[in-house]
């Protein structure tokens, strides 16, 4: 392992606004649209200047995986968990997708049969559950049979972890299919279809038709592109489970290094935000929005500062104990409009738990991590911590 040294001169080498960077469209990362995800390359290069090949490398908030699936490919174990169970499907899926050899041919065989679906009328298809009626209501009818047709067949899979994969992409072709093709902005503009309207129930007047089996097919044929870029570089175990960052139910010092984004107060509502795939699969989403920290929904109560920092508190003090001691902590951190001051605020909440050894490093935010429309500019630090 390095010297502290070391590291921080390594660290003070890196651009970490990486110009010009993105999520790579070719990769398992892109498989599935996520608010509030960081790009790969902050994850790559702390992992690799942070730790050493076959360590541990945990992400207790993980969102849409990025941490996780970097990790594996870097030669670490992967260890990821979150409260929302959307983000706990799709980062095992996206580690199913980068590890496993046999998902390929199970996703080529369910494309041929659906690029058969042509001859299929879809009108016996009607899925139904106790939240059908708050489901159907966000898609045109023929979608709704569409969508249902595509649930039979991803049913029909024994295997779990193909139906793991293909959920995924049925989660992610549910939130594309509520979309409202062709609505402008004030401006004249074309809209963006926009996690917000999904997490503010905003429903569509008149659903538009969307081919649900056609953008179903597309993720199918993206992803088996995807896996076909990493499988030779995975070779190390992971783990995803569900559990809150203030209680994660690990052993004490059984961590060898912490990458992860905290929420930033007020700015997104993961579980509404998911709230599509919630209702689908019949989750407790009021339970789970009710978990979150710092939730958007949260932003005008008056107490919502207090409540937050307090959570931070118990998160860092639950990263000490599941740390071996020497071992590092990174946290990309950030606060809206609403409240400047708190990104500063948890950086040093951290730092009573956990020495600062790095930091903060201001980055420039890109305006897909953030929910306001207008993309107004907030501060994210990133700052690395050492378990003394």
């Amino acid at each position: 392992m390095r010297t502290t040294r070391q590291i921080t001169t390594l660290l003070d080498r890196i651009d970490w606004n990486f110009p010009g960077s993105n999520t790579f469209h070719n990769t398992v990362h892109a498989l599935h649209y996520f608010p509030g995800n960081y790009i790969p390359q902050i994850p790559a290069h702390l992992i690799q200047i942070l730790s050493d090949e076959g360590h541990v490398v945990y992400d207790p908030f993980c969102g849409s995986g990025t941490t996780g699936v970097e990790a594996i490919r870097l030669g670490r174990q992967s260890l990821q968990s979150d409260i929302n169970r959307t983000s706990v499907l799709i980062s095992e899926a996206k580690l199913i997708a980068f590890t496993d050899h046999k998902i390929g041919q199970d996703l080529f065989n369910l494309l041929d049969e659906i690029m058969l679906s042509n001859l299929l009328t879809f009108d016996k298809f009607k899925y139904s559950t106790d939240n059908s009626s708050k489901i159907e209501r966000w898609f045109h009818k023929h979608t709704y049979n569409q969508l249902s047709f595509l649930w039979d067949k991803i049913r029909s899979y024994h295997r779990r972890e193909t139906r793991i994969v293909l959920e995924m992409l049925f989660s992610d072709t549910l939130f594309a299919c509520a979309s409202t093709s062709g609505s402008l902005t004030s401006t004249g503009g074309k809209r963006r279809h926009h996690w917000g309207w999904i997490a503010d129930n905003v429903i569509p007047k008149i659903p538009v038709y969307q081919d649900a089996i056609a953008l179903f097919r597309n993720r199918l044929i993206h992803t088996t592109e995807a896996i076909n870029m990493g499988q030779d570089k995975a070779r190390c175990t992971y783990k995803v489970f569900r559990s809150d960052a203030r209680e994660t139910g690990l052993q004490d010092a059984c961590i060898d290094l912490i990458i992860t984004s905290p929420p930033y107060i007020g700015m997104i509502d993961y579980a509404l935000a998911n709230r599509l795939h919630y209702l689908w699969k019949e989750w407790p989403l009021d339970d789970d929005k009710g978990q979150e920290i710092g939730a958007r929904f949260k932003r005008n109560k008056k107490n919502l500062r207090d409540e937050y920092t307090a959570s931070m508190k118990v998160t860092a003090n639950e990263f000490k104990r599941i740390l071996k001691p020497g071992s590092y902590c990174a946290v990309v951190i950030g606060a809206s409009r609403k409240y400047p001051e708190v990104a500063n605020e948890v950086v040093e909440i951290f730092s009573n738990f956990l020495k600062l050894t790095w930091g903060p490093q201001i980055r420039n935010v890109s305006k897909r991590r953030i929910s306001e429309k207008r993309g107004t500019e907030i501060t994210e630090l990133i700052c690395v911590y050492k378990n003394q």
